[in-house]
């Protein structure tokens, strides 16, 4: 009979412990949501051209004043039950430190990527160039940043 006990109250501990997991697995994050991670910028890279559809790009890291370049960013974890709400921002920086372009954009779509473009022109010295990228996602209230590079003739 003590046996029998013991195999019992055995498989009653593995029952509340497994819907002590489950429980903490649908309750533990705000909302009754699941997190599915940090939000992330998975591409940034700088571009020749692109397309809207689908989201192409072909990188390009050696441009000529006078040239546009196109920003390509692509982005993961910033939908939330299908819904977006964060700000990117894009700076362009001289190796010397000077700030030639900067972009500021609030995305409520769910979409995967987006890609802007910055004129340049014979103000723009010629050299190494920064692209600072931060994503500010405003439900998870998480930050996301990623950095390149192209160099301007």
């Amino acid at each position: 009979m003590k046996t029998y006990y013991r195999k019992t109250v055995i498989l009653l501990i593995c029952v509340i412990i497994i819907c002590a997991a489950i429980g903490a697995f649908f309750y533990s994050s705000k909302n009754g949501e699941i997190e599915v991670g940090l939000p992330e910028i998975t591409v940034l890279e700088t571009a020749s051209n692109v397309s809207i559809n689908p989201n192409t790009y072909n990188p390009e890291s050696f441009f000529t004043r006078g040239e546009k370049i196109w920003i390509y960013v692509e982005y993961t974890n910033v939908s939330h039950n299908g819904e977006c709400d964060f700000y990117i921002s894009l700076s362009v920086n001289h190796l010397n430190g000077d700030r030639l372009g900067f972009v500021q954009d609030h995305v409520t779509k769910n979409e995967k990527a987006c890609f802007y473009y910055f004129n340049t022109n014979e103000s723009w010295p010629a050299g190494l160039y920064f692209v600072s990228s931060n994503l500010i996602d405003n439900i998870s209230e998480k930050t996301a940043v990623k950095s390149t590079d192209f160099d301007l003739i």
